[in-house]
């Protein structure tokens, strides 16, 4: 009897400790994930910026270009826009993607977070039950 009753503290042991470490990695890799998702969010607004610079710079170099100005200059000028503002709208499409992953993520790692909190709770309620036994344990073998 006392053979199976080391086996179940070793396996309760080993069931709190597996538990914890699951917790506390999935926990890991979602603020990981969502610390990518961030980066990547920066990077495409950062690219949004500088292409709407561009259309903006030649817009003005459109504007300022005179009718004696070469046709074929003013047309390839417009195309250069039209594709800048191509790339911003595929920017933006890639940016609204990334937002909605992120709250995906964050959600996620919120509840990796309750789950994390859940079980260093558990585990501190086991830690002081075993505290317990221990202690009546000994004062049986003093008594």
């Amino acid at each position: 009897m006392n053979i199976d009753t080391t086996r179940s503290h070793k396996a309760l042991k080993d069931a709190r400790q597996n538990f914890l470490k699951t917790a506390k990695q999935t926990h890991a890799r979602l603020t990981k994930e969502r610390n990518r998702l961030n980066a990547q969010l920066k990077r495409t607004n950062a690219r949004i910026k500088r292409t709407q610079l561009q259309i903006k710079n030649k817009a003005i170099r459109l504007a300022k270009a005179s009718k004696s100005t070469a046709g074929k200059t003013r047309e390839e000028l417009k195309l250069q826009v039209a594709n800048l503002k191509d790339v911003v709208k595929s920017t933006r499409e890639e940016a609204g993607k990334t937002r909605q992953e992120l709250g995906i993520v964050r959600r996620d790692l919120a509840d990796a977070r309750h789950h994390l909190s859940l079980a260093l709770h558990i585990d501190k309620a086991i830690l002081k039950v075993e505290k317990a036994m221990a202690k009546r344990k000994a004062a049986r073998k003093q008594g």
